[in-house]
């Protein structure tokens, strides 16, 4: 450990006292269109060495301040599982990682992504004693997770907090920037775009109906509302329905009788990943099928619903790949 011991014990006594506090949102002076132009400048260091290897020193501005790299880190923790799989897309294993297996049990995407990696448990709650035992060399959170957490975290290692508030791809330049993972981010990104362009010539097939993304919660649901999730829509061409609740970062609730005053001509459903069990895929959402309500909608009438990949309720960025790949998949029949 590079910080001193006094800090870290003071970490642990300072999380004694917060246990249990939820983890609110980052909040900086910086708007968001400067950090998305940050971002996308800092990841693009030349490689002055000729070697095609990534360059360190560096220097990486993060939601929270900046912090130098004397070396590429090998040993990287994540301790919010919304950043874990940004780091398994670039192929990159965190040495730990905040609710890992439970996700990987949950989620067919996320289970291929993790296949043949190694990566130590932190549990839903992360166990700051196996954090410890783990060493490592950078810690990085989210804002819209443990980022509120980061003067407790950078008192055991170097920590940067990835801004949340951008969108998917400039969240994972940032982090190829931490890991010298630029050129497999472009890979990535130009992956990406191929998909969202397969999808939005499926969408285009269905001009004028409309398309409702929700969770379900097992007794009710929560609508994954346009604001939060514009790439189905402004960038994909999916037609949404007005008046839809936006309260939380994914979008208001609302039950049965709501949806079926909405009558959307398709849904795309994914389960509650929080609520989720592992041994009974899909049940939040089968939970509905003999409904009278639910049986009589539109969509379900007409065969018009489809299923997701739980991450895709939420910020990941393999669930924006498995929404791309359930509206490709299911509209471009």
């Amino acid at each position: 450990m590079k910080k001193k011991l006094s800090g870290i014990l003071s970490v642990i006594i300072a999380t004694a006292v917060v246990a249990g506090c939820g983890a609110g949102q980052v909040t900086t002076d910086t708007n968001a269109n400067n950090k998305v132009q940050t971002a996308k400048a800092g990841a693009a260091q030349p490689d002055t060495k000729g070697t095609g290897e990534p360059v360190y020193p560096r220097t990486i501005k993060h939601a929270m301040g900046e912090v130098t790299l004397e070396k590429k880190p090998e040993r990287v923790a994540s301790v919010d599982i919304m950043g874990t799989d940004y780091f398994l897309v670039l192929d990159f294993a965190p040495i730990v990682s905040e609710g890992f297996e439970s996700t990987k049990s949950k989620s067919p995407i996320f289970a291929k992504y993790a296949e043949g990696k190694t990566v130590k448990d932190l549990g839903g709650k992360t166990n700051l004693e196996t954090l410890l035992e783990m060493d490592p060399e950078v810690i990085v959170m989210t804002s819209t997770g443990k980022g509120s957490r980061y003067e407790e975290f950078n008192k055991m290692a170097n920590s940067i907090v990835i801004d949340f508030s951008v969108d998917a791809p400039t969240r994972l330049m940032e982090i190829a920037e931490v890991i010298g993972k630029e050129e497999k981010a472009k890979q990535v990104l130009a992956d990406f775009d191929q998909l969202k362009n397969e999808a939005k010539a499926a969408a285009d097939k269905h001009k004028g109906e409309t398309a409702l993304f929700l969770v379900s919660n097992g007794k009710d649901f929560t609508v994954m509302h346009p604001k939060n999730f514009p790439i189905y829509y402004e960038e994909v061409g999916l037609t949404p329905i007005a008046g839809l609740p936006e309260d939380g970062k994914i979008g208001g609730r609302i039950g049965i009788e709501a949806l079926s005053e909405l009558a959307p001509d398709h849904i795309f459903i994914a389960e509650n990943r929080r609520s989720a069990k592992a041994e009974e895929p899909e049940g939040l959402i089968h939970i509905w099928k003999d409904h009278p309500v639910w049986k009589n909608l539109k969509a379900v009438k007409n065969n018009h619903v489809y299923t997701m990949d739980t991450l895709a309720g939420d910020t990941f960025f393999l669930g924006e790949i498995a929404g791309l790949e359930a509206i490709k998949n299911n509209l471009g029949k």
